[in-house]
This record gives structure tokens, sequence and C-alpha cells, in this order.
């Protein structure tokens, strides 16, 4: 089955943490974590729509001028997500340039500063402004959901690193393939409107428990261009396949202590795939709280608890480059019970 998400680790895990996420057949992508991203094209970057940084670090924001130099002409705004202080940051990058020729640029970058889970501030960096910053106000947060797109929602959870640091996750609530002996059955052919057909039920139907799509709006009647005419889009619900939708959780820099790692058992709940730092091994707990960072050994556990599918390790301190297997050993003898020291 095709999936909504195709993700890539940017950088090996002695590098920048970063994740490109690019949505299938669509000219979108999304990207978690901004530092060194000199491996992804320019091409790449100018289907970013939404960037998620977990802090301010260089090595998780150094990437924000590269970004924002492929971008610079495009009409499309771009997102930034972040920990409170990422509007001051943006702001701080912006103003160390000189912006006396882009009055007439498209480009907004709308910036969110995740306070804690109730609320994040808004601002709007606009070129034809000379990316002055508009402070835009409070917006509410339900749910720990920041985005919540017609094709997933993203929610972020506050934690700490010795700073407020951002963990994610994305999440697609159910996807939708096409049933091909059925279409051909009906004699459509596969075309850009089974985009749109399923852009349409993503927005307008809900996928309850007993796997009905039930719509939103009981009163509202959709309709769909097929190859063959306009039709009700109930009409072709058969050629629909619906299953679970994937959720990618993203953790990185986090102190090793007990009110982030009870937070982030219930945060990561069954996340189909888990990036997430393991930068010291569980022999050096002490240099771990000393820097605020988590364990292998912790990292294994968190997902055995939270039954997360999939753990992939992406940060990890320098002084094991001689042998990162012992990370990825612990980390997963770990998940599976076996460590108990």
């Amino acid at each position: 089955m095709a999936k909504l998400f195709h993700y890539r680790a940017i950088n090996n895990a002695f590098g920048d943490p970063c994740i490109l996420i690019q949505l299938s057949r669509l000219k979108r992508a999304l990207l978690l974590d901004l530092g060194d991203i000199r491996r992804i094209s320019f091409s790449e970057i100018l289907k970013i729509s939404d960037i998620f940084v977990t802090h301010t670090h260089i090595d998780h924001f150094i990437g924000f001028d590269q970004v924002i130099r492929a971008i610079l002409r495009r009409q499309e705004p771009i997102r930034i997500f972040g920990p409170e202080n990422i509007i001051e940051a943006v702001e701080g990058k912006l103003r160390g340039y000189t912006w006396n020729l882009v009055e007439d640029y498209p480009l907004k970058i709308e910036t969110y500063g995740i306070k804690n889970n109730k609320e994040m501030s808004f601002a709007v960096f606009s070129a034809s402004k000379g990316f002055k910053k508009e402070e835009k106000g409070i917006i509410g947060i339900k749910n720990n959901i920041i985005l919540n797109d017609s094709l997933f929602k993203v929610k972020a959870t506050v934690l700490s690193h010795g700073i407020p640091v951002i963990a994610y996750s994305i999440q697609e609530e159910y996807h939708i393939n096409i049933n091909k002996v059925e279409l051909e059955k009906r004699g459509l052919q596969i075309g850009p409107w089974l985009g749109e057909l399923k852009k349409l039920v993503k927005t307008h139907y809900k996928f309850d428990p007993h796997k009905i799509l039930k719509p939103k709006n009981k009163n509202l009647k959709l309709t769909v261009d097929t190859p063959r005419g306009t039709i009700p889009i109930e009409e072709v619900f058969p050629l629909l396949i619906i299953t679970k939708g994937e959720k990618i959780s993203y953790v990185m820099d986090v102190a090793p202590k007990e009110e982030n790692i009870k937070k982030l058992i219930n945060f990561l709940r069954h996340s189909d795939i888990l990036f997430c730092e393991a930068y010291f091994l569980h022999k050096d707990i002490d240099r771990a709280l000393q820097r605020n960072h988590l364990t292998a050994k912790i990292v294994g556990e968190i997902a055995r608890k939270a039954k997360v599918r999939e753990v992939k390790i992406l940060h990890i301190s320098p002084k094991y480059i001689e042998n990162p297997q012992e990370v990825y050993k612990e980390v997963e003898r770990s998940r599976q019970g076996i460590l108990h020291q």
C-alpha cells in the first residue's frame, strides 16, 4: 500500500539531526529540525511548507538562512514552529541582513512560539515590510495540536533540555488507497481527479471506530468530477481502501529526568516510527545528566512502554564514533526488556 509520508534522515547519527518528510504525490514537504541541511536539494527546499524546530541550539537551527535564501521569491508562506523563543530567534536571523530590495517579494514567514501545552505566540515577517516583526497575538492549543491540516495533525509537547525543547508527532488519521480492480470495473482511469477525491474525503469525512466514513457536516452534499462526469462523492466510496494512518514522532535533546520520561511515554504512545536521540550509553548516565541528554537504555524503555513500533536513532555523542553499534544494541536490548541494570 502506498503511504502519505516518505521520510529520510538528512545526516548520519553524528551529524545535525534533521528529517525531511515528503508527502506522496504532492509538491509539499515538512522538515523536522533545521540544522545542517546542505544535503537537501534546492528543489526539495522549495516544497517545504512547515518546519518544526525542537530548540535553537546551532545544530538544530543553523539551516534557517539556507531555507530563506531558497524560497525568497516564493508565493506561498512558510510556517515555522518552535519553542517560546523561536520568534525572537527568527527575528534575530533576519536582522542580520539588509532587505532594501525585497519590497516586491511575496514571501511571508509565519512563526509560532510554543509557550506551553495550552498556547503559542504568533508573529509574521513579510518581505514586503522588510521582514519586520508583526505581532499577531496568542493562539490556543487543544489536545497538544499545533497544526490541524486536512491531511494530518501535528502535536507538540514541551520538555526540558536545561531550556525548553519541543517534541513533535505527525499523524495521518487514516490513509486512503485506490482499489484499482474496482476502478477498472467502473471504466475509470487513474488521474489527478483521484487526488482531489482523497482531499475532499479527508477534509469532510471522519473515519469512525467501525471503519465507516461519516460526514463531518450531515447537510453537506459533495460531488466529485470523474472522467465520466460529475457524480455524488459517496458513489465512488467503493473505490477507496481505508487503512490506519501513520504516526511519526521526533524527540531530540531531552534531559533524562522522570518528568520528561513520563511525558514522553504518554506523548509517543503507539508511534509507528520514533526518530530519537540516544546521545549517551547508560554507563555514562552522570554525563547525560550534566548535558541534559537521554541515554540509549532510557530511550529503549520509553519506546517499550509507549509501544512504539520502530525506533531510529539520529543523535549520538562523538565519543562513540568508533563503535556506534554499542548505542544501537543498548537501545534495542532495553526496548526488548533485556536490560535491567
